[in-house]
């Protein structure tokens, strides 16, 4: 079997407050006016110049967490100790790496600031607009704004989800999509 390597050339980034009044809302949506991950595209993300911020990551990955507990039952005259472990429901989180910019009226900053600890969708493209990308629902975190004297500022976000997000797999015409509210 042939190794095969994945690296990001044109990634999309977007965000969109979740809007409980849209028409038609569905507590089930995982994509601005319910769209799938299959037909999503950054511009379902845009409204007037914010929600679009491709051109600020410069690092972006959906990061699965196990939820594991450990039950241990004490040794006894008859038998050693012994430890049980459980498995919960993974938790994720978007972690992106973006470049400042406190300095805009319309920033990722601003967004963020603006839009801190409410519920929003997100959109994750590693390929552009197609596979593969991620659409889901997230809690946003303002962001760090300020650092060292004379650098180019990033910042380092870890976006909590609220639920299991939808993937598209594949590439091109290839794909399947795994969809947690199908």
């Amino acid at each position: 079997m042939a190794t095969h390597v994945f690296q990001i050339e044109t990634g999309k980034f977007g965000l969109s407050v979740v809007d409980l009044a849209a028409v038609g809302y569905d507590a089930e949506w995982q994509a601005p006016d319910g769209v799938d991950v299959s037909t999503a595209v950054i511009a379902d993300y845009v409204s007037g110049s914010l929600g679009d911020f491709s051109c600020q990551i410069s690092a972006g990955a959906l990061s699965a967490s196990p939820n594991t507990t450990t039950d241990s039952t004490p040794a006894t005259f008859c038998s050693p100790e012994e430890t049980t472990t459980s498995v919960g429901v993974t938790s994720y989180t978007l972690d992106v790496t973006f470049l400042q910019d406190p300095d805009l009226m319309n920033g990722l900053n601003r967004y963020l600031f603006e839009h801190d600890t409410e519920e929003a969708y997100f959109y994750l493209g590693l390929n552009a607009d197609v596979a593969p990308k991620s659409i889901g629902r997230l809690r946003i975190i303002a962001g760090t704004i300020g650092g060292d004297a004379r650098t180019k500022l990033t910042a380092t976000l870890s976006l909590p989800l609220s639920r299991k997000p939808d993937i598209l797999f594949g590439s091109g015409a290839s794909t399947v999509p795994i969809e947690t509210y199908a």
